[in-house]
């Protein structure tokens, strides 16, 4: 038999593939029930929030961003973002930076308040953000971005989890050495939403870059975007392989659609959308949570968008949407909506 002698190449490619098995062996992660993940979504993912999301089926709730620098700052903003209620689990708390030594600090202190793990956010296209040189600006940092992973791993003992792009632009999409990166750094998941910051929310998310990353690494693998419904979600995992699903913008307004989904990927079967006498439950609920948090007139302010979301695509809601825009009481909310649902029951 002709011996064969393997190249520089291929015996640090087959190093290189065991070490990423050691790591993801050795990789700290969470025993979640489920596999639908709700996003963090900036000025939105807050207690409230987290807190229908896991009651209406994700496996885990993630936090809006935290300003590392707030933090450690002792922002009074920034650690009011950090409350939450007992019984709110799990959650990720998400923080963003560009400095190792306050992202290691910030950890620290998001770790104290009990959360099951922290995220790192390399993905936010905010002009405000990018131009501090976060989130997806340090798409065009790797060395930056690995400094802050493992500053953030050597600060705590729970899961670091990232969150990032596959790339600034096109032509400069790494999202794949990135992965890898964050693997050897520590990290445990990795959450890719697989537009490039030049792109924003536009066109099409191309999941065939989900795959191919967990196709590159051994640790847990979120995917994220354009799922908004049970069906995608499902062809997400099957289509790529990733372990979880995030869903963000299409479950603003409507909490029922995780649980939608999480039963669907348990059973096959999509139970539908509930009623819109048990949505306007599920809305009232959440609306009790946010005054909770926020005091009335201030949550009602916060709470006049989440009003738009969550009645897109009723019949007739021009009726009623110029009043949404206006209310600041619970009963103000209340009497709008009892008053569409028994117009929408005498239509019927």
């Amino acid at each position: 038999m002709q011996s064969r002698t393997l190249s520089y190449r291929q015996i640090a490619l087959a190093w290189r593939g065991l070490y990423n098995y050691i790591v993801g062996s050795m990789s700290k992660y969470l025993t979640l029930d489920g596999q639908v993940v709700s996003a963090p979504l900036a000025n939105i993912a807050g207690s409230a929030y987290r807190t229908m999301t896991l009651k209406h089926g994700v496996a885990i709730a993630y936090s809006e961003m935290l300003s590392a620098e707030g933090l450690v700052r002792t922002n009074r903003k920034t650690l009011n973002m950090l409350k939450k209620r007992a019984g709110e689990e799990p959650i990720a708390i998400q923080i963003f930076g560009h400095n190792p030594e306050s992202v290691y600090a910030a950890a620290q202190i998001v770790a104290e308040t009990g959360c099951q793990m922290i995220d790192l956010n390399f993905g936010c296209p905010a002009k405000k953000i990018v131009k501090n040189l976060s989130g997806a600006a340090l798409m065009k940092d790797l060395q930056r971005a690995e400094e802050l992973i493992s500053a953030a791993v050597k600060a705590v003992d729970i899961p670091i989890s990232v969150k990032f792009r596959s790339g600034w632009d096109r032509q400069s999409e790494q999202y794949i050495e990135f992965g890898k990166m964050a693997q050897d750094c520590g990290a445990s998941y990795l959450v890719l939403h697989p537009r490039t910051r030049s792109s924003g929310f536009k066109g099409k998310s191309d999941w065939n870059k989900i795959k191919l990353l967990k196709e590159s690494v051994s640790i847990k693998v979120i995917g994220s975007g354009d799922v908004t419904t049970p069906q995608e979600a499902a062809r997400m995992l099957s289509e790529t392989g990733c372990d979880y699903v995030m869903i963000g913008r299409a479950g603003m307004g409507a909490f029922w659609l995780f649980e939608r989904v999480d039963k669907f990927l348990r059973t096959g079967v999509d139970p539908g959308e509930p009623s819109l006498e048990d949505k306007i439950k599920i809305m009232l609920e959440f609306c009790e949570l946010m005054i909770e948090d926020f005091g009335e007139r201030p949550a009602c302010l916060k709470l006049r968008k989440h009003l738009a979301w969550f009645t897109r695509g009723w019949r007739n809601v021009s009726s009623i949407r110029a009043r949404m825009f206006t209310v600041e009481s619970l009963a103000d909310i209340n009497n709008i909506l009892q008053e569409y649902l028994q117009g929408s029951e005498r239509v019927a």
